[in-house]
């Protein structure tokens, strides 16, 4: 990946991640985890405005948010959006107010245009490093453990149950700890509730 632009070098500082744990490459352009930008606008205050919904058909999940947000005395606005054209999610008002308030943010902070947020599209996920991938090129167990959560984020039936073998793998990792055990669990747990497996 080309080097991070100084101004998401600085704000990850800031916040307290490193550039692993925070962004992978999406051909050449930095793409940010959604986790991360939440703690960029915990740690910069941004603020938000109740949403307004532009459309709103839930049976055919067409879903479009226009979110505001303000950093101080700057203010900026995102429309995010959700259909089954631009992704797989099945919760559209939950991934069209994430695409809209990650944008919203990345405005505020001065990174629009230089680096996308994870919720964009799907494409930017299928271009993240898997569990498998991140064991091969030697990320630690707790990076481990952060990519299997995010996945567990996002991922549909198929992949759910595709993924249980390195669920399992990962549970009887040594050096494992008790928090980290039940943090997997509990998001494992959570998902097959879910989609309801």
């Amino acid at each position: 990946m080309k080097k991070l632009p100084d101004r998401l070098q600085e704000i990850l500082k800031k916040i307290g991640m490193t550039e692993r744990q925070a962004t992978w490459d999406c051909h050449g352009t930095p793409v940010v985890l959604h986790k991360a930008l939440e703690k960029v606008a915990a740690e910069y205050k941004i603020l938000f405005d109740a949403p307004n919904i532009i459309e709103s058909d839930i049976a055919s999940k067409h879903v479009a948010i226009c979110v505001t947000g303000h950093m101080g005395e700057a203010t900026e606005w995102s429309i995010g959006e959700s259909a089954p054209y631009n992704t797989t999610n099945k919760y559209p008002y939950a991934m069209a107010e994430k695409r809209a308030k990650d944008r919203v943010i990345l405005k505020l902070v001065g990174l629009h245009g230089d680096v996308y947020s994870q919720s964009e599209a799907d494409e930017f996920n299928e271009t993240k490093p898997n569990e498998e991938q991140a064991i091969s090129i030697g990320i630690s167990l707790q990076e481990r453990i952060e990519v299997m959560l995010d996945f567990y984020d996002n991922c549909n039936a198929q992949r759910f149950e595709a993924a249980e073998p390195k669920y399992v793998k990962l549970l009887n990792t040594v050096g494992l700890g008790e928090p980290e055990y039940e943090k997997m669990k509990e998001a494992h747990d959570k998902r097959k509730l879910e989609l309801q497996l």
